[in-house]
């Protein structure tokens, strides 16, 4: 069926939700916002956003997924129930504000990343991604436009897929007169480097290393929790000289962007490996736990030190704005920099990459490219995403067929 999208998307405000589930697999973030454009720029108002916990056995099975072999019915079966995953969350955040998930002009949805690996390793010289998650599934429930798997097109164009949050920072947090980085501690670190008054093309965003995966993995392994409250377990260590001086050996860290990782390289596995090969069983946990945090803020710093050069703020998101330990070890790495929380500009810091991708629904939806070849490394700038629509006509929806317009075509998650 084709339907015919307004011409004028951006000729008033629009309700979107955008849904994140990150590397570090801990649970779902959900984010309402109005989006509208001025001649001035685009702008946003965050109106309500929640966390909710991923079911204990679908996080095991999850960190399963991304390590070991799986059936093919057992990803169809994790296909789906990601996708009933991303409806549950919307509902819920919609319930908590107090609209109906059909009075959303659209929903933008990442899905959960199973396999990344940018390098060239298909018939056709591009790499490959996979986010499961139903996209026409959750239409349907939901009963309003979703949009979905933001990365193949640009994958497909022969960059990395990410990051996407690039167009994010760009729009919204960069400044007239300091080179400011966009830093999301998630499962992945990563940064977007914006010099003053920069236009689109001259952003750079990469991967970094591990962001809280390796750190949440020695937690849990060693003391049975979710993650280092605070980086107290950390502040309590000391440091692991052999596993320190392995932990910076690792060539990712160095490599030039553009670049991607994920749990293909930070697996649990090759931590387990990595401290069996270097570490003495006589070594304390938290001197591990503190080993591997420091771990993280080096690799972030030595990123910007390499490929960045001088910055003056760094506004920090994600799941490790909340470990005070990683975040004061990062202060030490940067002195020149100050080091800021993401709520200081109106973002709260594990809203952020939910409020992204309602973004990239925004853009896409507006017929508008949302990746940055700069920093992807595709050959052209692209439209993002797959859109499914609900299937049926909707007074309160601004994507009823029009009159006039742009026709697109329904598609299958």
């Amino acid at each position: 069926m084709a339907l015919r999208l307004p011409v004028q998307w951006h000729n008033k405000s629009r309700r979107i939700a955008g849904v994140m589930s990150g590397t570090s697999g801990d649970g779902v973030d959900a984010a309402i916002a109005d989006f509208w454009r001025t001649s001035s720029g685009d702008h946003f108002q965050l109106l309500h956003w929640c966390h909710m916990e991923l079911p204990p056995a679908f996080r095991l099975r999850l960190q399963r997924l991304c390590e070991e072999p799986l059936s093919i019915g057992e990803m169809a079966a994790f296909h789906w129930e990601v996708a009933a995953i991303t409806a549950e969350s919307v509902r819920r955040a919609c319930a908590e504000f107090g609209v109906a998930p059909e009075e959303l002009d659209a929903v933008g949805m990442h899905g959960q990343t199973v396999f990344h690996d940018p390098e060239p390793m298909c018939y056709g010289g591009h790499g490959v991604g996979l986010q499961v998650g139903n996209i026409a599934a959750v239409a349907q429930w939901l009963g309003t436009t979703v949009v979905g798997d933001f990365r193949s097109a640009d994958i497909a164009l022969g960059g990395q897929g990410a990051p996407l949050v690039a167009i994010f920072d760009w729009a919204f947090l960069r400044s007239p007169g300091d080179t400011v980085v966009a830093l999301n501690i998630g499962g992945i670190a990563n940064v977007t480097v914006l010099p003053p008054k920069c236009p689109p093309e001259h952003v750079r965003a990469w991967d970094t290393g591990p962001g809280n995966l390796w750190i949440d993995a020695a937690v849990e392994l060693f003391f049975g929790k979710r993650y280092d409250t605070a980086g107290q377990i950390a502040r309590a260590g000391r440091l692991v000289l052999p596993l320190w001086r392995a932990l910076q050996q690792i060539a990712f860290i160095r490599q030039p962007p553009p670049k991607t990782t994920g749990r293909e390289l930070f697996s649990r596995q090759r931590l387990r490996q990595l401290l069996q090969e270097v570490v003495s069983p006589h070594v304390p946990a938290e001197d591990i736990v503190h080993t591997l945090t420091r771990f993280t803020a080096w690799s972030i710093a030595e990123n910007l030190r390499l490929f960045a050069g001088e910055c003056t703020r760094i506004i920090v998101s994600g799941g490790g704005a909340r470990n005070d330990f990683l975040l004061e070890l990062l202060q030490e790495e940067v002195p020149s920099a100050q080091v800021e929380c993401s709520e200081l500009y109106g973002i709260p810091a594990q809203a952020k990459e939910a409020l992204c991708f309602a973004y990239l629904a925004y853009r896409t939806l507006g017929s508008e490219p949302a990746n940055l070849p700069s920093v992807t490394g595709a050959r052209r700038p692209a439209i993002l995403g797959v859109v499914a629509f609900a299937g049926r006509a909707s007074t309160t929806s601004s994507l009823a067929p029009a009159e006039e317009g742009t026709e697109r075509t329904d598609h299958d998650g």
